[in-house]
C-alpha cells in the first residue's frame, strides 16, 4: 500500500517545501506513537499517518510537537533541540523549534513512576525533504509501526 502526500504539512505535493509541521506525540503503554496529518492537512482523522518508535522530522523546518498521555505521566525530552516537555493524561504540552541539517538523533523519555522504560528512549530521524522525507511513508502501515533500534551514544 502506497501512502500519500502530507498536504497538510504546508505541502501541497511531493516538489513543495515543508515549511511548518505539527506532531501528536503520544505516550502509552511505555511507548511514544507519532502521528502527522494526513492528506486532508488535519491531524485526528482517519488518514493521519504514525510512527511507532522514531520521530520522522523533515528538515529546514518549523516543528510543533503536541505531547500527550493516554495512561501515564511521561518527560519527553530532545536535548538536540534544546527542548523537553511531559505527557500527562487529559492535559496538552506543546514543544516548537526548527530543524535545520538532516541526521540522527535521540529522544530521552521516561515515565514518573521511578522504573526505567527504555521503549520510551527512542530515534529521531531528520530528513531530507529533496532526498528522503517522504520515504519512510511510503511503506506499508504495519511496516511503519515497527521500531528500530535505539542510536548509539
Amino acid at each position: 500500500m502506497v501512502i500519500g502526500i502530507f498536504a497538510g504539512c504546508n505541502a501541497s505535493n511531493r516538489d513543495e517545501t515543508i515549511k511548518t509541521i505539527t506532531i501528536d506525540v503520544t505516550g502509552d503503554s511505555f511507548h511514544w506513537h507519532f502521528d502527522y496529518p494526513g492528506e486532508d492537512g488535519l491531524l485526528g482523522n482517519a488518514d493521519d499517518r504514525r510512527s511507532t518508535g522514531i520521530l520522522y522530522l523533515p528538515d529546514n523546518a518549523n516543528v510543533t510537537l503536541k505531547l500527550h498521555s493516554k495512561d501515564y505521566l511521561y518527560s519527553f525530552s530532545l536535548p538536540k533541540f534544546g527542548q523537553s516537555g511531559i505527557a500527562v493524561p487529559e492535559l496538552d504540552y506543546t514543544l516548537n523549534f526548527s530543524t535545520e541539517m538532516p541526521g540522527a538523533f535521540k529522544v530521552l523519555g521516561d515515565q514518573f513512576c521511578g522504573f526505567s522504560h527504555d521503549t520510551l528512549n527512542v530515534n529521531v530521524q531528520v530528513l531530507d525533504q529533496k532526498d528522503g522525507f517522504y520515504g519512510w511513508e511510503l511503506t506499508s502501515h504495519d511496516a511503519i509501526l515497527e521500531t528500530s533500534p535505539l542510536l548509539p551514544a
